[in-house]
């Protein structure tokens, strides 16, 4: 709050600094008020924030387990259509992938080649100036004879020389390969063009080179990877890995060795169990949050006692109860699948109990973590939707009152400004008149001491 420049009490020996500023905090009280209650605003809208992200995890979580549907086919969720895929040999990696058709199965080859990129280096050295491409203006085609495809014309810049022919080769992205300029002796270089992709379709052959670098060198033939599952039933990858061989795997072969191998694919039972732990701890989260948020502490001995900033909150304690109501209103209770409501209003999941269930009876398994995850699911979203959810919508809410109390509190700050300015001027405006009237004193008293004296 500004105020005017004043110097009080000299002559009324008061201190108009102090009485001025005892007047302000009576006046200002009324902000103070609005100041604390925006502070609980902006925590409550902090704390259903903080709320909201737990119950939209349980969301997530939930659907981990929930059916999808794709193109008009329903299947079941990622949790029970998780595959582990194996192999018998180090020297053959497989991997599970997430796959809506992936069945247990398993599948026996020899791996007979790796996949290799093309790669060949020019026969004859050559000085970094010198020329060799014919021109100008300098140009090098490239032929790609196993895709059938016509020769590309490429335009090479400067002098032609063999760095030119390696930036012109760089330059063009489309081409698939990389050039390098080796230094192979003191002052003499070669150019060596490399496929940037594996296969027998990233052969390329230079023309209009021969000349100046010689006939070109294959260092390696690009080739497929082949894997042999007998009888003469040969499979081939240009990228190297085999994908869609066993339906859930990834098969990727690292030597050729032509021994036989082995890769099965399988159900991974932990996948379910994981996601299932995942759905319990991610409803305890958002459980603690929301009690924490809105506890209420009572003192005692003489002590204050405590609460959260959404104590006694309608939405916290309504949204808590359709949590718990979620776990305990199924016809099948989720305790066979291992997960139990405690005595202290916190889940529980038992995994060698749901183990237990998903090995004798997978399908009641299922069925039991499914039910839950869509019960669950639907309070989450009914509470976080972005929308309509009843958490959002007490955020937007709280966000209200904040503004609108920030803009009481700046109104407040203009009229607490003007009511300084009048206070400041009327304690002046008192110094200066009792500093008059102390001067006219003062003149009266020396009058009357001047006035003869009568006996």
């Amino acid at each position: 709050m500004a105020g005017g420049l004043s110097i009080g009490g000299l002559s009324s020996g008061l201190d108009t600094k102090s009485i001025v500023s005892a007047l302000m905090a009576v006046e200002s009280a009324s902000q103070t008020k609005l100041k604390a209650q925006l502070g609980i605003a902006e925590k409550q809208v902090a704390a259903f924030q903080s709320i909201n992200t737990r119950l939209s995890s349980i969301a997530t979580m939930a659907a981990k387990a929930l059916p999808t549907t794709t193109a008009g086919v329903t299947t079941a969720g990622a949790a029970w259509t998780a595959t582990a895929a194996k192999s018998s040999s180090p020297d053959v990696t497989a991997t599970g992938v997430a796959s809506a058709d992936s069945r247990p199965g398993s599948v026996s080859f020899s791996v007979t080649q790796l996949a290799a990129a093309h790669s060949v280096v020019s026969g004859r050295d050559v000085a970094a100036d010198a020329t060799v491409v014919a021109g100008p203006p300098y140009e090098v085609s490239v032929e790609f004879p196993a895709k059938g495809t016509d020769a590309v014309r490429l335009m090479v810049g400067g002098t032609g020389t063999v760095s030119d022919v390696a930036a012109a080769i760089n330059g063009d992205s489309t081409l698939g390969m990389r050039a390098t300029v080796l230094q192979v002796s003191p002052g003499q270089y070669r150019l060596q063009v490399s496929s940037t992709a594996t296969g027998e379709a990233g052969r390329f052959e230079l023309k209009g080179l021969e000349a100046a670098l010689g006939e070109e060198v294959v260092l390696r033939e690009g080739i497929d990877a082949q894997i042999d599952l007998g009888g003469g039933f040969v499979l081939s990858s240009a990228t190297g890995t085999f994908d869609g061989l066993l339906p859930g795997a990834t098969i990727t072969p690292t030597k050729a060795t032509g021994e036989l191998v082995t890769v099965s694919v399988e159900r991974d039972r932990s996948s379910a169990a994981t996601a299932t732990k995942s759905l319990v701890d991610s409803v305890n989260v958002a459980l603690q949050e929301m009690r924490s948020q809105s506890a209420a502490t009572p003192g005692s001995s003489g002590t204050a006692g405590s609460s959260g900033p959404l104590a006694g909150d309608g939405v916290v304690r309504s949204t808590i109860q359709n949590l718990l109501s979620a776990v305990t209103s199924s016809g099948t209770s989720p305790f066979e699948a291992g997960i139990e409501l405690s005595r202290d209003g916190t889940l529980s999941f038992d995994q060698a109990k749901f183990d237990a269930l998903a090995a004798s009876d997978p399908q009641k398994a299922q069925a039991i973590v499914t039910g839950l995850a869509e019960r669950l699911s639907a309070v989450a979203t009914s509470a976080s939707d972005p929308v309509t959810g009843s958490v959002t919508t007490a955020i937007t809410g709280r966000r209200s009152t904040a503004t609108d109390l920030t803009t009481q509190i700046e109104s407040w700050d203009t009229r607490l400004a003007l009511r300084q300015a009048t206070l400041d001027r009327q304690f002046a405006a008192l110094e200066t008149a009792l500093s008059g009237l102390q001067s006219q004193g003062g003149y009266l008293a020396s009058q009357i001491a001047g006035l003869p004296s009568w006996k």
